[in-house]
């Protein structure tokens, strides 16, 4: 059966059906044991899982079975971020909570073609487009029980549409050379978290979970938050429209359409049992290809009719590895950012850094191996130029706020990516040209501000080092 993602703001205001089956289904999920694949504890691990903080968050008891330390290898903290494998990952986790969230819905007497909406938070055409969908916020259900879909703990159900935008868009290769951006991210292999995030991880989706906050902030807890799946479905929606856009090029290539290699991507079916599934599953006309209702509205795109197991792919597939990319220069040291904004300054390779020489090239800052103890953080950045000779300086001014989703647990020496941190790619082509225009030079050395914004900073965060990187392609 076809089943059809929805915008939730066109299901009807308030509880609709298809909210009201959710959180249904959610308080069914629930009550199975984590030992179940099919249960919500469980399904939620396989993106992130922390036992002690789950015991002391009341997730699960402490006496509570777990599955086999085997299985939990394999099944378990599996989220792709920090890479090329991000979209086809979440896609294929998106499949398997939605078949089992359908079966429990039609197990309880509901309609047997569910499917997960989306939630359209860069839909200019909706002016309640930021706030999070009434049900999610509301104490009792329909029926007067506890709302599940409002339990977990956040911080704000309200988006700041100031910082999140359609950039990621524009990116026409899935795939980035090391230190630039594109749409999909880095080549690397099974990673948990690292640091070649692709621009539609950047903004929008690491922006709204930290803009959200609570479990929704922390990647060991964001599964069991059901806006989750809501928010994952929009980012998902991004990369099916992608691929409706002729001049884009998908990644296509062996590594990536067959992989990982050794430990492969895992999924359980409604009845329980664990398959395997490849990226190559979910391009257009794989088996986890989804359709959505409109890949139009909030995408930047033209007027798209969706069909089944996803919209005609003009985007071109391809195994060609991106242009090169060309380090121009870095700072000298590690950059530490507390409650006070901090300085930096990268120098710049004159040859490289010339008018002539950046005019046909794309230009990126890099934010390289950030580490915090905090679960996630934000950091604000400004570039402008220093005076030399007769050079005027030019004072920072900003130039995009980066999330950092999953902070702490990329930090962590005895994690998965082995303490490396998360890492930030910022496109500054436009303003590096404003820059030189207006001082009539070079970039031989840019001045770089950082700052912690959106309250008091927790606690201190690092970049063990920033530079800048060009590639062909202004």
């Amino acid at each position: 059966m076809a089943r059809i993602r929805r915008d939730v703001a066109k299901l009807g205001a308030g509880w609709n059906p298809t909210l009201e089956w959710y959180a249904l289904a959610v308080e069914a999920l629930l009550q199975r044991p984590i030992t179940d694949p099919t249960s919500w504890t469980y399904l939620a691990a396989i993106h992130g899982m922390d036992p002690g903080g789950w015991v002391s968050n009341g997730v699960i008891s402490p006496s509570a079975p777990l599955p086999s330390p085997s299985q939990r290898a394999t099944m378990w903290d599996q989220c792709q971020h920090g890479g090329w494998f991000f979209l086809p990952w979440h896609r294929g986790y998106l499949a398997a909570l939605e078949a089992v969230v359908a079966q429990t819905v039609a197990d309880l007497g509901g309609p047997d073609d569910w499917a997960l909406p989306y939630w359209n938070y860069l839909d200019a055409s909706n002016p309640n487009r930021a706030n999070m969908p009434a049900p999610f916020t509301a104490a009792t259900m329909p029926n007067g029980r506890p709302n599940p879909l409002a339990a977990p703990p956040r911080v704000s159900t309200q988006l700041n549409l100031a910082r999140i935008s359609l950039a990621a868009m524009s990116e026409t290769r899935f795939t980035s050379a090391p230190g630039t951006l594109g749409f999909g991210g880095g080549a690397t292999g099974f990673l948990h978290f690292g640091g070649a995030t692709g621009a539609v991880e950047q903004d929008p989706h690491n922006i709204v979970h930290v803009m959200i906050g609570g479990f929704m902030g922390d990647p060991d807890y964001a599964g069991l938050d059901p806006i989750f799946w809501l928010h994952h479905c929009n980012v998902d929606r991004l990369w099916a429209a992608w691929l409706t856009w002729a001049g884009n090029v998908q990644e296509n290539g062996a590594a990536w359409t067959g992989g990982p290699f050794p430990r492969q991507f895992q999924m359980p079916d409604p009845a329980g049992n664990l398959a395997v599934f490849t990226p190559g599953d979910t391009l257009p006309g794989g088996a986890l290809a989804p359709t959505y209702d409109d890949l139009t509205a909030g995408t930047g795109g033209p007027t798209l009719v969706a069909g089944v197991g996803g919209a005609a792919m003009p985007a071109t597939l391809s195994s060609v590895p991106p242009p090169p990319s060309q380090l121009l220069g870095s700072n000298d040291g590690r950059v530490v950012v507390g409650a006070s904004p901090a300085a930096t300054r990268v120098a710049l390779a004159p040859e490289a850094a010339s008018p002539a020489a950046l005019a046909p090239r794309r230009i990126f800052l890099n934010l390289e191996n950030i580490k915090g103890t905090a679960p996630s953080g934000t950091l604000a950045i400004s570039v402008g130029v220093p005076s030399a000779g007769t050079v005027p300086a030019v004072a920072p001014a900003p130039v995009k706020t980066v999330s950092l989703f999953g902070l702490a647990k990329a930090t962590r020496s005895d994690g998965p990516h082995a303490g490396n941190g998360l890492g930030a790619v910022i496109d500054i082509t436009d303003l590096a040209r404003r820059l030189m225009e207006r001082t009539g030079a070079g970039l031989e050395q840019l001045d770089v501000r950082v700052e912690q914004v959106d309250g008091a900073p927790a606690s201190e965060i690092t970049i063990e080092k920033v530079t800048v990187v060009s590639q062909p392609g202004g």
